[in-house]
């Protein structure tokens, strides 16, 4: 199977899931009196219904991350965690997906495979605030083939976006 493997100076971490998602998040947090920086790496496991983390950690000057594709075979790294999800769980019909509706425009997002992502995010700094939104559809189309739509754009106080579950 495909995964990554993550490399933060000298210790590594290999994760992947036979059916299911993986990815690696670094943030970068400097805000008032926080200022962080840090890097997860987990996924979700489709066939053991759980969520698992292989890495969560804070980052520091002079730290060096690589993050290689690779093929995964028995090198998967002990996860720090796992998170069963109940089978009681509402189980969505494949056929649902989001219609984003902002400034005017509508954006659809359907997916039979992939993922949809819409982050939202302020800034805010003594007196000027910045406002983001960004939509990405993801679709796998096959094993070959992605398809990826990213709709960004800049918000000012007052916007209001609305999303729908839609078939």
């Amino acid at each position: 199977m495909i995964g990554f493997e993550v490399i933060i100076n000298k210790e590594t971490f290999v994760g992947g899931v036979q059916d299911g998602v993986i990815s690696v998040i670094i943030d970068r947090l400097l805000l008032g009196s926080r200022n962080e920086l840090t890097i997860s790496f987990g996924g979700y496991d489709v066939k053991a219904n759980n969520s698992i983390h292989w890495l969560k950690n804070e980052l520091f000057l002079g730290d060096k991350i690589t993050i290689k594709v690779i093929e995964v075979m028995d090198n998967i790294s002990i996860p720090i965690e796992t998170k069963s999800h109940r089978e009681t769980n509402f189980k969505h019909p494949s056929n649902i997906g989001l219609q984003l509706s902002v400034k005017g425009e509508v954006i659809p997002a359907n997916i039979t495979k992939g993922s949809i992502h819409l982050i939202a995010t302020v800034l805010n700094d003594k007196n000027k605030s910045e406002i983001e939104l960004d939509f990405i559809i993801i679709e796998h189309i096959d094993n070959e083939d992605t398809s990826k739509h990213c709709y960004k754009n800049t918000l000012a106080l007052g916007d209001v976006l609305t999303i729908e579950v839609k078939e």
